[in-house]
């Protein structure tokens, strides 16, 4: 949560104008912009960033219009860079503009910013209020503040997941006439209530802004007077602002993942990190593969069980034998993963890469089965190859991909069942590639192909830097529950424990207890069934371990 209502009460002065134009307060479909935004900021609780601004080289943006959408006519320009005047986070932006006063078409010259999403998407139609976004202007600025979004009802439902031609493309605007001349930094609330359509996308009807269709947003600054100089103006901290308000139980972790390597763990006390398990609780670990590539093009493979005969071996150490036979001391439960391949980086519509995976899936399945199949403390199978729901670098978001994924991960289940009668697990990663409700019906056509999968672990992606938990997962989870339920599949969830970045750069850490609980708590309001990724940023010794220890005792769970 990160809304103080005291400080977003002290600060409604700067939303809107005391005007005794009581006009200027009223939007053209009867609105009271006023009564709006103190709605707004009455029933907010939580909220999500969309975009802090703190950083350029992370995300793309369009300060002019590229094809196929044609370029409109204009002698104005717009930049923007990193500034250090900021109001939140570690920067902002700082957008640079010039108006000639001469526009060379019927309408008013404008300049525009624009960032687009793809993967990794926001869907605003989670309790949804409207939008918050911090403007720095001054006395001199030119023109009219819009922000616009931009949505395309019809995503997902034509061959192409996103319109890039942008023919279907609608754009909502809210308008602010007054912000960009106001000096010093200034808080705008902009009601979804009060956006209103300017332009309809091609083949649509419906004049209704659908939040969960958005594919992103765009300021534009509009010369209305037809006024010639420069202007400046800062932004920072977009952010999503809603009515959901977290009301967590008492959730517990129900297994651990672990990733092992021959380096770390080839000497590993098994005793010990087990009894460090079960004095938190967890009894369970999810090995997440009996075997691992080293090399580029799976050209190096270490086999974690020494009994194996399979030709892609080329290194072999007992480090799994030993975690059963310490199991069976310690009172563990093991669920064994298999093959650690991948999917194709290239072409998800090509079968070749599927019949390759399942063949090498059965071998190894044959020979951990007839070593470890019968073994007590054997509670499961888990298919190791991960899949997501988005669409980088490849996806499966679109047919022929998507059966064929069902029909790979079929093929590995059912063939496990031929023999043993142990539940089958999977843990993709969700990327938020698709709005949440299309995601939800995605996995169910998914689960409807594949009726020997027993687990969902669904992978948070919380170890990102891109995951708002309370705000952004629920939406998720609660849509992809549904699939599940509807096809006989337990839901859980796959919580990072740690913290690793690309853009911006943050190195692999295990994260600190206080964040890792508001993910165990949204994951707890829809299932016991908890796993964690992983061990190693878990483990006895992290504030990890430590916090989530004095929580159980807190609170009697131990």
């Amino acid at each position: 949560m990160r809304v103080s209502m005291m400080y977003i009460f002290s600060l409604v002065f700067f939303f809107f104008s005391c005007s005794d134009d009581k006009k200027e307060n009223k939007l053209e479909n009867d609105v009271n912009l006023a009564e709006e935004i103190q709605k707004v900021l009455n029933e907010t609780k939580a909220t999500k960033i969309i975009n802090p601004f703190d950083e350029l080289n992370c995300e793309i943006y369009h300060t002019t219009l590229t094809d196929p959408e044609p370029a409109e006519p204009t002698n104005a320009t717009i930049n923007y860079e990193l500034g250090d005047d900021k109001m939140e986070g570690n920067g902002s932006f700082r957008l640079k503009y010039m108006f000639t006063g001469s526009s060379l078409t019927a309408a008013p010259e404008k300049v525009y910013f624009e960032q687009t999403w793809g993967d990794w998407r926001f869907d605003l139609s989670f309790y949804p209020l409207g939008l918050s976004i911090w403007v720095k202007g001054n006395k001199d600025n030119k023109g009219v503040f819009r922000f616009v979004l931009l949505e395309d009802k019809m995503q997902f439902s034509a061959e192409a997941p996103h319109d890039n031609t942008r023919k279907r493309w609608s754009y909502y605007v809210f308008e602010d006439k007054d912000i960009l001349s106001k000096d010093g930094w200034n808080r705008l609330i902009m009601p979804y209530s009060a956006f209103k359509l300017y332009k309809k996308g091609e083949g649509e009807v419906s004049e209704k802004l659908e939040l969960n269709r958005c594919e992103g947003y765009r300021i534009e600054i509009v010369n209305t007077k037809h006024e010639t100089g420069n202007g400046e103006v800062g932004i920072d901290n977009l952010e999503q602002l809603t009515s959901y308000e977290l009301k967590p139980g008492l959730p517990k972790f129900s297994s651990i993942f672990i990733q092992l390597n021959k380096d770390a763990y080839e000497n590993e006390n098994w005793d010990q990190q087990f009894k460090d398990s079960k004095a938190i609780g967890l009894d369970t670990w999810i090995i997440q593969y009996a075997q691992q590539f080293t090399g580029a093009d799976e050209t190096t493979n270490i086999s974690f069980y020494k009994n194996t005969n399979l030709p892609w071996v080329t290194v072999k150490c007992d480090i799994i034998d030993k975690m059963f036979e310490a199991a069976e001391r310690n009172g563990m439960k093991l669920i064994l993963g298999l093959y650690p391949g991948d999917y194709s980086k290239t072409n998800t519509n090509d079968p070749t890469k599927y019949d390759s995976n399942l063949q090498r899936n059965k071998m190894l399945f044959d020979e951990v089965y007839e070593q470890f199949g019968n073994h007590p403390c054997l509670a499961g199978w888990y298919i190791t190859e991960e899949f997501h729901d988005g669409s980088y670098p490849v996806g499966w978001q679109q047919e022929p991909a998507l059966s064929l994924l069902a029909q790979y991960l079929e093929g590995v289940a059912s063939y496990i069942k031929t023999k043993s009668n142990k539940s089958v697990s999977i843990a993709p990663a969700l990327w938020r590639g698709m709005p949440a409700d299309i995601c939800g019906e995605w996995f169910g056509r998914i689960f409807a192909q594949t009726p020997n999968i027993d687990y969902l672990y669904l992978q948070d992606c919380g170890g990102r830097c891109l995951v708002d938990f309370d705000v952004d997962l629920p939406n998720w989870y609660a849509e992809i529950k549904k699939a599940c339920d509807a096809n006989g599949v337990t839901f859980g969830v796959d919580i990072e424990s740690f913290k690793s970045c690309g853009c911006p750069d943050v190195p692999y850490h295990a994260k600190d207890w206080e964040e890792l609980k508001e993910q165990l708590f949204v994951a707890g309001l829809f299932t016991e069934y908890i796993t964690n990724f992983s061990w190693v940023t878990f483990k006895k010794g992290t504030d990890n371990y430590d916090g989530y220890k004095k929580y159980l005792e807190e609170n009697g769970l131990l």
